[in-house]
């Protein structure tokens, strides 16, 4: 059961971050702030909106932090492979414990919001979303 509420509250986190405004106000300080940073790193205590979500899925009230480090850069400029990490303390378990939870996700972002196009073949995404087009 705990793998498939956390496994609901990553796709939950997923679909956050699919929208801008979040993304802008939220966390996107902090991915932008890693993909600058000579240590790659970045972290902090996130508030606003996702951390108001992230709270109210674990049931806990104590801050939600957030850690991104640098896994690598792209070759172009402002391009990087991101590991994000949200953490919680005090989150109740189903037996009363209250445990630190973690949810942790990789993701390709340019300073730009978009992901790198490199090592795409978009020739080749272009041929199969052009199959999938009904005809006219």
């Amino acid at each position: 059961m705990k793998r498939y509420r956390a496994l609901a509250m990553a796709l939950c986190f997923f679909a956050l971050l699919s929208s801008e405004e979040i993304l802008a106000t939220e966390l996107k300080q902090y991915l932008l702030a890693a993909i600058d940073a000579p240590s790659g790193r970045s972290d902090g205590e996130m508030s606003g909106p996702m951390a108001d979500f992230f709270k109210a899925q674990t049931r806990s009230s104590l801050p939600v932090r957030v850690q991104v480090r640098t896994i690598r850069h792209f070759s172009a400029a402002g391009c990087a492979r991101l590991e994000a990490t949200l953490l919680q303390d005090g989150v109740p378990t189903t037996n009363g414990q209250q445990i630190p939870f973690a949810v942790r996700y990789e993701l390709n972002l340019c300073r730009d919001g978009r992901p790198p196009t490199e090592g795409m073949d978009l020739d080749a995404a272009s041929r199969a979303l052009s199959r999938d087009v009904p005809s006219q």
